[in-house]
């Protein structure tokens, strides 16, 4: 009886070393298959200011294709995830715009509206219309940029002007946020064009909050 008690506890033993030993295999296979996941084909997006306001709102979660900047070309008007430095941390951090301006193209502000070599850029496809108005009524403007400069009198004064025409080079693009009084892009100096090796996802799938589930 003791000799078959104790076959039985061995057989027992070897069981729960086994289910072990499975339970370690699928959670080695998971973790890979998420690493291969989040660093080759989608990567998690945590959207933070309203810079791209009303498009994607602060606090929304969802994942970026990272697969598409690699097996796509990205067009003009393509919302897009780049890696930027923080000037505090020197960390690198990423930041959701849009594509506007592309390789070789000059890109200017003339009265407020976006040329694209000289020709008026036709932004209704993504920009709120409601929205700019609402900008405009509020700043008198949607997309100028402040800038400071010294008068006549050795007075600083702050005021909204058309950027400064950019011409990309080939691997460059201007970027801009769809929320522009508020946003920090391509239109600002320390910023300037993105080069390609700073685009790290193509397109925002968010996922949270439910009510605002969609690809942009």
């Amino acid at each position: 009886m003791k000799k078959d008690e104790l076959k039985y506890n061995d057989e027992d033993d070897r069981s729960i070393f086994e289910d072990i030993l499975d339970f370690v295999k699928v959670f080695a296979i998971t973790a890979l298959v998420f690493l291969l996941f989040v660093n080759f084909i989608a990567h998690p997006v945590n959207v933070k200011g309203r810079s791209m306001y009303p498009t994607l709102q602060d606090g929304e979660f969802g994942f970026t294709s990272i697969a598409s900047t690699y097996i796509g070309s990205i067009e003009r008007g393509d919302v897009v995830v780049i890696k930027m430095m923080d000037e505090e941390s020197g960390k690198e951090t990423h930041w959701v715009k849009r594509v506007i301006g592309m390789p070789g193209e000059t890109i200017s502000c003339v009265d407020d509206e976006v040329y694209i070599n000289g020709n008026k850029l036709d932004e209704s496809e993504y920009i709120d219309e409601e929205y700019r108005q609402e900008m405009v009524n509020e700043f008198g403007f949607f997309n100028r940029v402040m800038k400071d400069y010294v008068n006549n009198q050795g007075i600083t004064v702050v005021e909204a002007c058309d950027f400064d025409s950019v011409t990309l080079n080939e691997d460059e693009y201007f970027l801009m946020g769809d929320n522009r009084p508020y946003s920090k892009d391509s239109r600002d100096v320390t910023v300037g064009p993105i080069q390609k090796s700073q685009i790290f996802g193509k397109g925002v799938l968010v996922l949270f909050p439910f009510t605002e589930i969609g690809i942009n």
